[in-house]
């Protein structure tokens, strides 16, 4: 019997944007969430998320309905343009959301651009999703679970929109980064070939290509997918917009580099910050 994932699951994810009000006012009045925090973010939350320089900046700390803290969105005006669906580094954020057909149908001149209608996906008919462009350039990947879809332990909706559950990542290699991530979580993942149509749109690539992808359950009802997508480019140098974070949980001893913060949402926690193989910045939060 395989055990319990080390990682996992989404503590906070971060997106940088160039206007981090607008972006705020966009997640509250069109994705259901409410701002539970807003300030200059502190040196340890800065330290954590691998972006220092950022300290200082203004921040804002959302939740959704139930209360659940999951996203932070941080201001940086001078933040380059970064196409997450073309260059390396984390790729879309998949949230959990209660019904995709209404929520899409809400969107119609809001700042988040519907890219792909909702469908049913390719890996299981109990999975709905569609995917949309968002204020700070960040892919949402917004999915309605109906039913159990094994092997994935995957989490029951309790919000409009809910928390992400899957952090996608674009990489130059499935195998290095999900033995990355897998060496830190104890278990092993699924590898296999599926088709990422949001990105074959995007790409100019046939609609029915397939892609090296794999998953790895996290503890918590979560995911972590890896894609491995052909002819994919190095990220802009320099701080971009988007998704530019993902912290996760970790029940694993805490490493060499971790130290405590006094302040910000990690209060209280050991926490270190790393870099993947793909360029992305990822934050342990250690339990």
């Amino acid at each position: 019997m395989q055990e319990t994932p080390r990682i996992g699951p989404v503590a906070l994810c971060t997106l940088i944007a160039a206007d981090g009000q607008a972006a705020t006012d966009a997640y509250t009045r069109f994705m259901h969430q409410y701002v539970v925090a807003a300030s200059e973010l502190d040196a340890d939350t800065a330290g954590a998320l691998g972006y220092p320089q950022l300290a200082g900046n203004r921040h804002w700390i959302l939740a959704n309905q139930q209360g659940r803290q999951w996203l932070q969105i941080l201001e940086y005006p001078e933040a380059s343009t970064r196409d997450s669906l073309a260059s390396f580094g984390w790729l879309a954020l998949e949230v959990l959301v209660e019904d995709v057909d209404q929520l899409a149908s809400s969107l119609t001149s809001s700042p988040f651009e519907l890219l792909r209608p909702p469908a049913d996906l390719d890996v299981s008919d109990k999975i709905r999703a569609c995917q949309v462009r968002g204020p700070t350039g960040e892919i949402l990947y917004l999915t309605q679970v109906s039913g159990e879809v094994p092997p994935f332990e995957l989490p029951t909706c309790s919000a409009p929109v809910d928390h992400l559950f899957i952090p996608v990542l674009s990489t130059p290699s499935r195998e290095r980064s999900l033995t990355q991530y897998a060496s830190i979580s104890a278990t092993t993942g699924l590898t296999f070939e599926t088709k990422i149509t949001v990105v074959n749109q995007a790409r100019g690539f046939d609609l029915e290509q397939r892609h090296p992808v794999a998953t790895l359950q996290l503890a918590g009802q979560a995911l972590l997918e890896i894609d491995e997508i052909a002819h994919t480019l190095e990220a802009p140098a320099g701080i971009n917009s988007g998704m530019a974070c993902v912290a996760l949980h970790c029940s694993a001893t805490a490493d060499s580099t971790a130290y405590t913060a006094e302040q910000g949402p990690f209060s209280g926690h050991q926490v270190s910050s790393h870099r993947g193989c793909a360029g992305e910045h990822f934050t342990l939060v250690y339990s």
